[in-house]
């Protein structure tokens, strides 16, 4: 297998027994993972895969890991479980290419959509649906995007069905993780800066996949994004507005948050990819702490962070940088430079 095949497939298992199969022991779980590591590992890979075969060794890792202590527990092969919906009554249910879904909580009301939880064949998955039948166009654009790129940080659609035969609505496996809203109820004071420094680096890694397919989010917000405290991954959501073919003459913004969104974006301009990353430092600016409307940040911070960070948020797109990815390797040397070269820090 390549590499890109490797990542793929890893993105696509939900369990260790998803991506390594049925195994006796933990010395052929072990066997399986070196198999694949070698196929993967960073230091083997070209330079145009590098990029996917770190991403793979991290996710790779996790299931690993997963793996062996679901041996030791005995549950390696047991089905998912959705045990704490058992006992509740459903919404609603739906039925689509024989498969019986049934939603049990709402989870997020957004502008254009309702966000439920339920579940399917034991695994755990969330509906969104819009409140107008006109909306459905904007169902349209997220599900054609997320089915065709494929990422660690962008959630897994799995099928987009019909709702009262007028409104159209995606169906996409449960992303763990926290909102920054209640991150920040856990620090009112502001996120540790290292810590926001890996919630950078990983939305600098997304939406620079996303640029390197001439897409541009758009709607980059608080609302948005889901931290994974557990695994150090940050979900980006939220397409109904994104810019399929951002590179294309014609192409236009779709929406404006006035927190949020870069001062260009209200203007009759074309579209460019470091809007994004204007929303990524703002978010960063908001994550510790700071005061999102004039970017001020907590003099305790390392001057060189908010060095950075200011960079993100220049007013002036000119002069604001248009690279997600040559900003995402410039924060992992500066990570190690100002935190040390530790990697994985646990978020309490």
């Amino acid at each position: 297998m390549k590499i890109v095949e490797v990542y793929e497939k890893l993105i696509a298992s939900r369990r260790p027994i998803d991506f390594f199969g049925t195994v006796s022991d933990a010395d052929a779980l072990n066997r399986l993972y070196k198999k694949f590591s070698f196929i993967v590992h960073p230091d083997l890979a070209p330079a145009w895969e590098k990029y996917y075969a770190e991403e793979s060794m991290v996710i790779l890792n996790r299931l690993y890991d997963e793996g062996v202590q679901e041996l030791a527990d005995g549950t390696y092969e047991l089905p998912s479980s959705s045990d704490k919906f058992k006992k509740r009554n459903s919404f609603f249910e739906v039925e689509f290419n024989g498969k019986n879904y049934s939603f049990y909580e709402l989870i997020s009301s957004g502008d254009i959509a309702n966000v439920f939880k339920g579940t399917c064949d034991g695994h755990t998955v969330v509906i969104k649906i819009p409140r107008e039948a006109s909306d459905s166009i904007l169902i349209d654009n997220e599900f054609d995007i997320l089915t065709k790129l494929r990422h660690q940080s962008l959630p897994y659609v799995e099928s987009k069905i019909s709702i009262d035969g007028a409104r159209r609505a995606i169906i996409s496996r449960e992303v763990e993780g926290i909102t920054p809203a209640l991150l920040l109820k856990q620090y009112p004071n502001g996120v540790p800066a290292e810590h926001v420094m890996w919630m950078v680096e990983r939305l600098l890694s997304v939406v620079g996949f996303l640029h390197n397919n001439c897409v541009v989010h758009g709607n980059i917000t608080p609302d948005n994004i889901l931290i994974n405290k557990k695994n150090h991954n940050v979900t980006l959501f939220g397409f109904s507005f994104a810019i399929k073919k951002a590179n294309e003459s014609g192409a236009t913004y779709k929406f404006f948050n006035d927190d949020y969104s870069a001062p260009e974006v209200l203007k009759k301009v074309s579209v460019e990819p470091s809007t994004d990353i204007y929303s990524i430092g703002k978010i960063a600016i908001k994550l510790m702490g700071g005061n999102v409307s004039n970017g001020g940040m907590s003099m305790d911070i390392d001057p060189r962070v908010r060095d950075f960070i200011r960079g993100m948020i220049k007013e002036n797109p000119m002069t604001r940088s248009n690279d997600a990815w040559m900003l995402y390797h410039k924060l992992q040397g500066l990570r190690n430079e100002v935190y040390g070269t530790e990697r994985f820090k646990e978020l309490k």
